[in-house]
């Protein structure tokens, strides 16, 4: 440079009809056009004609002519197709290159393709599918002559039915680098099939290349942390009477028709009792570890007690004892009972509260509480600390992303390995397998938590009580440490919520 004044942009206009120069040292070039010393300075390199590139996968190589467009017109193409290919013969190129397809692509500025690889085929993953537990939500309807309030408790199975099956993984096809190299193929991921072998066999049909699962024995189907099991189910045709005995039972109990006055069931797992017409006085239906389900309602009597760690579902319920540690689900009507329950949901329309004590944790929701008559009807809503809840539920959603995104990472992981492991990597990719498992049980016992928490956070505030038709004169309902009582005949829907240290109403 013998004169300053001249700019970078400038100089950078020039390089647009030069292609073939590389600048390599931008601090050299701005140094010689400021200082104008007449030193003879490197700046870059002189590339070649053409050159030929590989992809860091070495499934594909690209070529780029290193002339302008005008140039390249007048080029001889056979010099360029001759350098193209003996550089592709130094960097070892010797699969998927087309000479046709080269000269078909040829061009200037622009890199284009001269050879492609065989990409390796990952190989299909396994595809699980179980047996479906039948939903626990009660059709409440009428047809003008029966109140129906159906719904199936206990997922019974045969000995020999179908409760499972796997579709294998396949196997993965190799590739060919553009070297010619083979790239070794990824087998499709296997997925576990959880299941309790002591109850439950499996058959693999090599036809099909499926894995199948059966009961090994006639009961009632369980997942117990993500695993299928066949439980003990005592199933009575009939009724619960002088004829059977009380019943206490170590697993599920099917009652075909009603259970007798003074009578007893108790089980630790679901019980349901189908007759239509229900039960009356009997002395005591319990479940210790799940729920309960009585088809045709509660007559009790001023005697029946019914208790159960998980939920309740009965079309009616009058003069009895419930006492639930879930949801209590009835159809119509609650009379005269006394009932303590997390959640007490009566669904129906035309639904009632009538007389007794009804005490939840969360929330009660009912068309009608109460009664023109006027009978007198407490209800008690103990409440919750709704900050405390939010929080914790937040917290989880948080705690299961990160779990999710572990069980994401440890899945693209496993798709790394590759078959005919050594010893030493085989048992890396056991480790990343049981790693994967742990993860999908985690997330699964969160989201169970995190719907627990769904009951305290559908209520408003900390504890309501919904009345979507009528609220009658003599009810009084309390949640925490503050009363409500009804006077006069309210024939509106209506909230009663505890907020801000206060009741409201609304």
């Amino acid at each position: 440079v013998i004169e300053k004044g001249y700019s970078v942009s400038a100089f950078n206009q020039l390089l647009v009809n030069l292609p073939r120069v590389k600048i390599v040292d931008f601090i050299a070039l701005k140094a010689a056009l400021k200082d104008a010393d007449e030193k003879i300075l490197k700046i870059g390199d002189y590339k070649p004609l053409t050159e030929v590139t590989i992809s860091k996968e070495f499934l594909q190589a690209k070529a780029m002519v290193n002339l302008t467009n005008d140039e390249f017109r007048e080029y001889d193409k056979k010099v360029i197709l001759e350098s193209i290919l003996k550089q592709s013969s130094e960097k070892a190129i010797i699969y998927g290159q087309d000479i046709n397809m080269v000269l078909a692509n040829i061009r200037a500025i622009e890199s284009f393709v001269v050879a492609t690889g065989k990409e390796p085929i990952r190989g299909n993953d396994a595809i699980v599918k179980m047996y479906r537990m039948n939903l626990l939500e009660p059709e409440v309807f009428q047809d003008g002559k029966v109140n129906h309030y159906e719904l199936n408790l206990i997922n019974r199975v045969n000995k020999d039915d179908w409760l499972g099956e796997r579709i294998e993984p396949t196997k993965g096809v190799e590739g060919v680098s553009v070297l010619g190299n083979k790239i070794p193929p990824i087998d499709g991921r296997q997925e576990t099939l959880k299941y309790d072998p002591n109850t439950i066999r499996t058959t693999y049909d090599e036809e099909k290349n499926m894995t199948f699962l059966y009961a090994k024995r006639a009961g009632a189907v369980v997942y117990i942390k993500e695993r299928i099991s066949v439980s003990n189910y005592l199933d009575i045709q009939g009724d619960v009477s002088f004829h059977t005995g009380n019943i206490d039972f170590d697993g599920f109990v099917d009652v075909s028709n009603t259970v007798e006055d003074n009578f007893t069931v108790t089980a630790d797992d679901d019980v349901q009792v189908m007759g239509l017409m229900g039960i009356g006085g009997v002395d005591l239906i319990e479940s210790k570890h799940g729920n309960i389900y009585i088809r045709g309602g509660i007559a009790g009597k001023n005697k029946a007690v019914i208790r159960c760690s998980g939920n309740l579902y009965t079309k009616f319920a009058a003069d009895c004892t419930i006492e639930c540690a879930g949801i209590v689900n009835i159809g119509y009507y609650a009379m005269n009972c006394h009932i303590k329950a997390k959640e007490v949901i009566l669904e129906a329309a035309n639904s009632q509260i009538i007389g007794g004590y009804t005490e939840a944790t969360a929330r009660v929701l009912v068309s009608e509480l109460g009664s023109r008559a006027g009978v007198q009807t407490k209800v008690h809503i103990t409440g919750f600390d709704r900050a405390k809840i939010k929080q914790d539920y937040d917290l989880l959603d948080a705690v299961i992303e990160g779990a999710r995104s572990k069980m994401n990472r440890t899945k693209k992981e496993l798709e790394q390995f590759s078959i005919n492991l050594e010893e030493k990597e085989r048992f890396k990719q056991q480790q990343k397998e049981e790693e994967y498992e742990k993860y999908k049980t985690q997330i699964e016992e969160l989201l169970n938590r995190k719907t627990s928490y769904v009951s305290f956070l559908r209520a408003k505030g900390e504890g309501e009580v919904v009345i979507k038709k009528a609220l009658y004169q003599n009810v009084s309902i309390s949640i925490k440490d503050d009363k409500y009582i009804c006077a006069d005949e309210e024939l509106l829907s209506s909230i009663v919520y505890y907020e801000d240290y206060e009741l409201h109403k609304e």
